[in-house]
């Protein structure tokens, strides 16, 4: 608080009794001069008063009154005085009156003081008339009767008594017993002055200096002062020291104030303690000096004096040079608003309002608040109306708030002029009016008062109620900064920071922020803490921005609450902690901070810091949402779009998703183009979501870079542009986003829009894997898995399949499930498989349901159920999963777990092959061929058999190689092309490929004949477990082509083979067991497997096995049949 001083004080002078001359020492001591000039001293005046010579009993009565010429007695001089009174001197009945009225040398009898005065009153005694009209003025020994006092004073005043002429001008200006007639008093008060009177002099020098009853003449007014000063009269040295002071009728000259101050003061002068107090609180004058300051207060204080009671209590308040002492302020404040002063009366309403120094009663604040209002205080005025505003202590009153603040700004108080400004800025109780408020603000700001300067700065930075000119607005919040005013320091620093009306200079805005941080201001305390925070203007230091932002929130600062959660959240210069991160959330989401409930929202929704709560997240992001906070709009639409903590509502999501993007929010902008893309909660649109992803990749959002960049590679929206899609893929990359450069890793794979680069793609993937992207951690699994741009490593492939399978991401579930199935970098384990297959299909991804049909089909992990296997390649196959399309064509192909229905399979290898599905079109070329389900059309069927052979699918190459080693279905044979043909699928591992490559290196036929490479061929085909490739394995063993001859070994191969199902190595082992070759003769063995063989339609068996019967046996038994049977690919 700032109490005003009333350091013109001589205005109660007019009415104070209590500089009112009782004794006029002065007169005294000329009537003494008249009376002794026959007397030499005291002892011969006592001496003719003893002898009872009455003329001297009064002049000895004065003698010890003063201690003239002996020590001061006052018992001694009432008795003098009581003497001379009985002999009817008038000056001692008046004189014995005073005594009796101050009881001084007898007891006080106000009473008979009255009489004693009106016994010389009545005998037109002057003095004794001014004496009894004081009493009537102020109901001393009387009942107070204003009229009889100015009667009495106006007798007096008519002899040319001067006390009574003062006192009567005081009653003129202050309408005491008289109507109120300054020019009557300025001429009572002349005629008083002119006898040399001090209190008239000074009485009248305030009236020239404010001009009442007289043209103003400060001059003049310093002219009366200084007469009645030098005659030592307090109160005018007092007025004349702050016409010094403040250059009032004369330079300004504060040594000199300061001087009559110390003259005023050591007469116990109260005024004059207080002001020459202020002096050296402040230095003015004199060197500071706050001691002293201080032991002035508490003399002025002392003497009750209501302006130092209210500075010291002020002093007290503040600690300002003396212990804080909020209680004792308090008490002073009272003290002095007792006294009908204002400006006490307004500070302590505001000890009242605060629950300084006393308990908080806002009640009672109003009450000394009006009084201070009665008292045509501005100060009090504000603040009451600030009550109105806010409802403290009386009931809100918009308008009697702005009533107030009016009164007080129209007598320039400049806190109210610039709350006036406000309340039309906001239409606070008045009809809203920007223009207005910018004029008030103006008025305010001219007054020099930095709150109203700096909200003048503001209107011009934003253009409120008037035209934006930033640099004007510099010019304003400069002057306001350099007053220390803080809000203004820190908008002054922000305009530094982002070059508003100023060039931009980072360390300038830091320093402008330093200063408002010093004053502890939260929001400068945020901004500093940002500084830090980002290098902005000084070095990083996020230990720094981390206590900036604490002090700030400690001082419930929203913002800096908020930045505070974000580092804990983060760990940015703190340890990272969620629930302290929640907690400085919940602070400022309770102070309705948009940021802060939505950023607690996402806790919520995450259960970070929180237990995951969707119905909390949905509640906060809610509150910020409806203040139209963008990302809290966005948040929103995302929940009402998943279903989470609200019931699922895509339209709603879109129309939130739409506020939020018209805003700006590039999640909001991404979101929205997504649901153009795909059709959530509207139309599928592709075209409308390329501009709202322009939008936002434009302002830097990674996704909405790498969304436009599918859209270019898919032709969503946009005419497919491979090259356009890398561009955008690049564009986010560069900005680390994981998605891009996963998908930025598969252009390079795949050779799209950029040259293939499997390495680099292996790179990319490694990049976004490393950031958390499941997506790159499947694929650089699955590059480790299949060697794709890097060796193989089965080990490393199960490592990032697992990651990305622990947080449920279906693909790498899969994978990681057939790497569980083949043992590929794992221990096989078929159980392990069919759980991870399982995770997958519960997220209704369609390879592992299909994978999970396999293992029903198979009993690969579980019971073997075809049917159900059936079922799940259904489910998989509506799915539109091409790989399922072709299972189920080929389970209603074989009749495995449905009724063998060739049309049906035709339908469904019909779906997978217009899909490019190789396997399809290779089953449905078999289809083709056969007329099997559909009509014969063997040239579709090589159709469809080349183009899976020329998507590199090998049992198609082998099956293509297959028709041009024989001629098949119109096909000129051609034994080189089925070689190559072979060679391409052998390559691949394809066993049958390998055995029929093997083959004709074998005889020799489409290429040069080798047995070391067919023997090479038909090992790797046998290791596969390939009959074929087993039975002719055992051919080269047996004949020593491409190996050593080794009939044992041959005849292991023979048996493996005929247990394989090869029926031209059941024959043979038929006959071995039968003549014993390899093999101990067993006809038994014989007998079995020449059966077996005969059985699966190899006619020499059956002559062999007549033979055995007791017919003559057959010969050869080394043709093979069966051709097209035993080679045709084992992947159809």
């Amino acid at each position: 608080m700032d109490p005003k001083s009333d350091d013109r004080g001589e205005q109660k002078e007019f009415s104070n009794p209590q500089d009112v001359v009782f004794v006029n020492t002065q007169l005294i001591l000329k009537a003494m001069q008249n009376v002794q000039k026959a007397q030499q001293d005291f002892q011969a005046m006592l001496e003719q008063a003893e002898l009872g010579d009455t003329s001297v009993q009064y002049d000895l009565g004065v003698r010890y009154a003063e201690g003239d010429g002996v020590d001061s007695d006052m018992v001694q001089a009432a008795h003098w005085f009581s003497l001379a009174a009985e002999s009817g001197d008038l000056r001692a009945i008046e004189a014995l009156g005073r005594c009796y009225q101050m009881g001084t040398g007898v007891e006080e009898d106000q009473g008979r003081a009255v009489e004693l005065y009106t016994q010389a009153a009545d005998q037109g005694y002057a003095g004794a008339q001014c004496s009894l009209g004081l009493c009537w003025e102020n109901g001393s020994g009387v009942d107070q009767d204003p009229v009889k006092a100015a009667e009495y004073y106006l007798l007096a005043a008519e002899q040319g008594h001067a006390p009574a002429q003062c006192n009567l001008g005081v009653c003129c200006l202050n309408g005491i017993g008289v109507d109120r007639d300054p020019e009557e008093a300025v001429h009572w008060l002349t005629k008083a002055a002119e006898q040399n009177f001090p209190r008239a002099q000074s009485i009248l020098g305030v009236c020239w200096e404010n001009g009442t009853g007289v043209d103003q003449d400060p001059a003049r007014a310093v002219e009366l002062y200084r007469k009645a000063a030098e005659q030592g009269y307090a109160p005018a040295q007092c007025n004349l020291a702050v016409c010094c002071l403040n250059g009032i009728g004369m330079e300004a000259d504060a040594p000199q104030g300061v001087e009559w101050l110390e003259r005023a003061a050591a007469q116990d002068f109260a005024r004059a303690q207080c002001i020459l107090a202020d002096c050296c609180k402040t230095g003015s004058g004199l060197a500071q000096d706050q001691p002293r300051a201080m032991a002035l207060y508490e003399a002025s204080a002392g003497q009750g004096y209501p302006p130092a009671q209210c500075n010291l209590g002020l002093c007290c308040e503040n600690g300002d040079g003396v212990e804080q002492d909020l209680v004792r302020a308090a008490e002073l404040y009272q003290k002095a608003a007792a006294q009908d002063y204002a400006p006490a009366q307004c500070n302590l309403a505001v000890c009242f309002l605060n629950g300084i120094g006393v308990e908080k009663d806002e009640a009672r604040a109003v009450a000394w608040l009006q009084k201070a209002v009665g008292q045509d205080f501005a100060r009090a005025r504000y603040i009451l109306g600030c009550c109105l505003r806010d409802g403290d202590g009386v009931e809100a009153d918009q308008a009697g708030a702005a009533a107030l603040f009016r009164q007080a700004a129209e007598d320039n108080y400049p806190p109210a002029v610039c709350e006036l400004g406000l309340c039309y800025e906001m239409g606070a109780g008045l009809e809203e009016d920007k223009a207005q408020a910018v004029r008030w603000y103006t008025r305010a700001a001219e007054l020099g008062y930095a709150p109203g300067q700096c909200n003048l700065g503001y209107c011009y930075l934003t253009g409120i109620g008037v035209e934006e000119d930033d640099v004007q607005a510099v010019r304003w919040l400069t002057q306001a900064a350099e007053q220390d005013f803080p809000r203004a320091q820190r908008l002054l620093g922000c305009c530094c920071r982002d070059g508003d009306g100023t060039p931009a200079d980072a360390q300038k805005a830091v320093e402008w922020f330093r200063k408002a941080a010093a004053q502890d201001y939260p929001p400068a305390l945020c901004d500093l803490g940002l500084c830090y925070e980002m290098g902005t203007g000084v070095e990083v230091d996020l230990k720094r921005a981390t206590d900036l932002y604490r002090r700030s929130g400690e001082r419930d600062y929203a913002p800096g609450q908020c930045n505070l959660a974000v580092c804990y959240l983060n760990g940015d210069g703190v340890e990272k902690d969620a629930a302290q991160a929640a907690a400085w959330l919940r602070r400022a989401a309770a102070l309705d901070f948009p940021r802060a409930q939505s950023i607690l929202a996402d806790c919520y929704r995450d259960g970070d810091g929180v237990p995951r709560d969707d119905a909390e997240a949905a509640r906060l992001y809610q509150l910020a949402a409806d203040q139209g906070y963008p990302p809290a709009l966005c948040g929103l639409g995302l929940c009402y779009e998943l279903g989470e903590g609200v019931p699922e509502d895509k339209a709603r999501a879109v129309a939130l998703y739409t506020q939020a993007a018209q805003r700006g929010n590039l999640s909001a902008q991404c979101n929205l183009g997504y649901c153009c893309l795909t059709g959530i909660g509207m139309d599928p649109a592709p075209e409308q979501a390329i501009p709202w992803l322009e939008r936002a990749a434009e302002q830097g959002s990674a996704r909405a870079m790498s969304l436009l960049g599918s859209c270019y590679r898919d032709g969503d929206g946009v005419e497919a542009d491979a090259e356009k899609a890398v561009q955008w893929y690049q564009k986010a990359a560069d900005l680390e986003y994981p998605p891009a450069l996963c998908s930025l890793g598969l252009c390079y794979e795949r050779g799209e829009g950029v040259p293939e680069d499997k390495a680099r793609a292996v790179a990319l993937y490694t990049q976004a894997a490393q950031r958390g992207d499941l997506a790159a951690q499947c694929n650089l699994g699955y590059c480790y898995l299949t060697g794709i741009g890097t060796e193989v490593d089965c080990g490393r492939a199960v490592e990032w399949l697992d990651r990305a399978a622990r947080r449920g991401f279906p693909r790498a579930l899969d994978l990681l499930g057939d790497c569980y199935q083949n043992g590929d970098g794992v221990e096989a384990d078929d159980a392990k498989a069919v759980e991870l297959y399982r995770r997958a299909a519960e997220q209704d991804y369609a390879p592992s349901i299909a994978s999970l049909g396999l293992c029903c089909e198979l009993g690969q992990g579980l019971p073997e159920d075809k049917p159900k296997a059936a079922a799940l390649y259904r489910k998989a196959a509506e799915m539109g999963y091409t790989y399922a399309q072709c299972n189920l064509g080929f389970c209603y192909l074989r009749g495995i777990g449905v009724d063998r229905d060739p049309a049906q399979a035709v339908i469904w290898l019909q779906k997978a092959a217009e899909k490019g599905q190789s396997r399809a079109m290779s089953l449905l070329s078999r289809c083709c061929f056969d007329g099997s389900g559909m009509q014969k059309d063997e040239k579709r069927g090589l159709e469809l058999l080349r183009r899976a052979a020329e998507q590199g699918y090998a049992p198609a190459q082998c099956n293509l190689g297959l028709c041009y080693e024989n001629g098949f279905h119109g096909l000129a044979q051609d034994l080189s092309k089925a070689a190559e043909l072979y060679r391409r699928s052998a390559e691949q591992g394809d066993a049958a490929a390998q055995s029929n490559l093997g083959s004709l290196y074998y005889t020799g036929s489409g290429v040069e004949r080798d047995d070391a490479l067919a023997f090479q061929w038909f090992s790797r085909s046998a290791e596969q477990d390939f009959p074929a490739g087993v039975y002719h394995l055992a051919d080269c063993y047996a004949s020593g082509r491409g190996t050593a001859t080794d009939i044992a070994r041959a005849a292991e191969l023979y048996q493996k083979a005929a247990r394989l199902g090869d029926e031209d190595a059941m024959f043979i082992l038929g006959k071995w067991y039968r003549d014993g070759k390899g093999l101990r003769a067993d006809p038994e063995q014989a007998r079995f497997w020449l059966r077996k063989a005969a059985d699966a339609g190899v006619k020499e068996a059956a002559a062999c096995l007549r033979a055995l019967s007791g017919k003559a046996p057959g010969k050869g038994g080394e043709k093979r049949g069966g051709f097209f049977q035993k080679l045709f690919g084992k992947g159809d």
